[in-house]
C-alpha cells in the first residue's frame, strides 16, 4: 500500500511537471490570485487587519476541510491544473478568492441582510463566471452531477457558517472585556483575602 502511495504521487508529479506547470490554465490562476490580492490588500482596513485576518483563517480552515473531503473522498470536482503538485490542490478558489471575498463584505458590511446581499452577489460571480471560465478552459472538472448552482449554495453556506463562528468568538472577546472593565471600576467587588481572627486578650493560659 505504501509503495502503491508512492507511485502515485510520482505520476502525479510527473502529469504536473509535464502538462499543467506553465499552461495557459497555470497562468491564468496565477494571474486571478495576483489580482484578487491585489485588490484585496488596496480595500483592506489595515487598522483591523488582525480581526479580518483571524476571519479569513477560520474560512481558510473550513473550506480546506470541506475541500479534502468533498473533492478528495467524494470526488466531486477535481482540478486539472494545479499550481503546486500537491493533491487535493492549495491556491484554489474556495482556499483564497472565497475567504478574501468574504473578508471584504464583512469589513464593509456590519448588519447580516447586507452581509448576505453583497456575499451572494460575490459568490454568484465565482460560481456563474470564474468557475465555468474555468471548466470550458479545462483547468476544472465538474463530477458526479456536481454543478454551478451547488457551488454557488457550498460556497455561500461556508461564507455564511464562517460570519456566524467570527461573530461568536467576538462576542466572548467583548463579554471578557467588560467583565474586566467592571472588575477595575468596582475592586470591592473582588473576593478580599481572608484575615486572622483577633486573639482573645482576656484568655489567659
Amino acid at each position: 500500500m505504501y509503495e502503491t502511495s508512492r507511485l502515485l504521487i510520482s505520476q502525479s508529479y510527473q502529469h504536473w511537471i509535464s502538462q499543467e506547470l506553465f499552461s495557459t490554465g497555470w497562468f491564468l490562476i496565477i494571474g486571478l490570485l495576483i489580482v484578487v490580492y491585489g485588490v484585496w490588500f488596496k480595500l483592506v482596513d489595515k487598522s483591523n487587519l488582525r480581526n479580518l485576518l483571524l476571519l479569513g483563517s477560520l474560512y481558510a480552515v473550513g473550506f480546506g476541510l470541506s475541500t479534502i473531503i468533498l473533492e478528495g473522498y467524494y470526488g466531486f470536482w477535481e482540478f486539472a491544473v494545479r499550481i503546486t503538485p500537491l493533491k487535493p490542490t492549495i491556491f484554489t478558489l474556495s482556499y483564497t478568492v472565497a475567504p478574501i471575498l468574504y473578508m471584504t463584505v464583512v469589513q464593509y458590511n456590519t448588519s447580516w441582510k447586507s452581509f448576505l446581499l453583497w456575499a451572494s452577489i460575490g459568490t454568484a460571480v465565482i460560481s456563474f463566471g470564474i468557475v465555468p471560465i474555468y471548466v470550458m478552459l479545462g483547468i476544472l472538472k465538474l463530477l458526479r452531477g456536481f454543478n454551478y448552482f451547488y457551488a454557488f449554495i457550498y460556497l455561500l453556506t461556508g461564507g455564511i457558517i464562517g460570519r456566524a463562528i467570527y461573530l461568536w468568538i467576538a462576542s466572548i472577546e467583548q463579554n471578557q472585556l467588560a467583565s474586566n472593565r467592571a472588575t477595575q471600576s468596582f475592586p470591592g467587588l473582588q473576593p478580599s483575602a481572608a484575615k486572622p481572627l483577633p486573639k482573645d486578650d482576656d484568655k489567659k493560659d
